[in-house]
């Protein structure tokens, strides 16, 4: 499969491109887009959560930890005092860190019902949910937020996949098809469990053609064209025009 050192690379490449794909098409404001990225990258660590190996593991939670907290206490900034918001702040970063950490490791198995199509679905919801019910987001945000953990989440699975394929031995490899399964057979209590919950988390979701619909609608009043590619083929105008305009000499005004 592939390294850590690998899916950080690949989930912060795919992360920015889309975070950038966003922005350029104004489908997100510039402050969201910070975010996006992040919850990408983090998605694209997150099936490592069943890994058995510490440093991968411990960088996750520690990642996740990290979020959630200031995620919290940016939401709850406008209501509490600083020392309230540092109690807040610190409830959610060790229950994060510590009691969902142990939770995770006693639970699962390395590849399992956490390296699954299943498991795409529910992170996505999962932060859907969060972001919109928790966090009090709008039901844009909170979408783009899950899609942009998902996105991630299966950046890191095809990753594993095509890591089992063997191109100069021409063989595959006894991991291939651990990670792009729809859900775990040897983990099948668990498989049914996730998707308990997920159908729970469906079920409490904002509305997905709210969603679709403004996406759909900013999409077409947008000249894609001109969104993807320079106008008139004219690269970098702008700071070339300010460049001209910075070299020209200044008159001086006769008196």
């Amino acid at each position: 499969m592939a390294n850590f050192k690998t899916h950080l690379i690949a989930a912060t490449t795919i992360s920015g491109m889309a975070s950038i794909s966003l922005l350029t098409l104004q489908l997100a404001k510039p402050w969201e887009t910070g975010s996006y990225f992040l919850l990408g990258i983090l998605g694209g660590l997150l099936p490592d959560i069943d890994s058995d190996k510490s440093t991968p593991l411990t960088f996750i939670f520690y990642f996740l930890s990290m979020y959630c907290a200031f995620a919290m206490v940016f939401n709850l900034a406008m209501q509490y005092s600083f020392a309230e918001l540092f109690a807040i702040w610190a409830a959610v970063y060790f229950a994060i860190r510590y009691l969902v950490f142990r939770i995770v490791t006693n639970m699962t198995i390395h590849r399992g019902t956490f390296h699954s199509l299943l498991a795409v679905a529910f992170v996505t919801l999962l932060t859907v949910d969060i972001s919109f019910h928790v966090l009090h987001n709008a039901p844009r945000m909170a979408w783009n937020a899950g899609v942009f953990v998902g996105i991630g989440y299966l950046v890191h699975l095809t990753l594993d996949e095509l890591y089992s394929v063997d191109l100069h031995n021409k063989r595959m490899k006894k991991s291939f098809g651990t990670a792009l399964k729809v859900y775990s057979r040897e983990n099948l209590g668990a498989s049914v469990l996730m998707a308990t919950v997920l159908a729970v988390f469906i079920h409490y979701a904002p509305p997905v053609k709210s969603y679709w619909q403004v996406f759909n609608t900013a999409l077409a009043k947008q000249d894609l064209q001109k969104k993807w590619l320079p106008s008139h083929n004219r690269w970098f105008a702008n700071f070339l025009d300010y460049s001209m305009e910075s070299s020209k000499p200044l008159k001086v005004k006769k008196k």
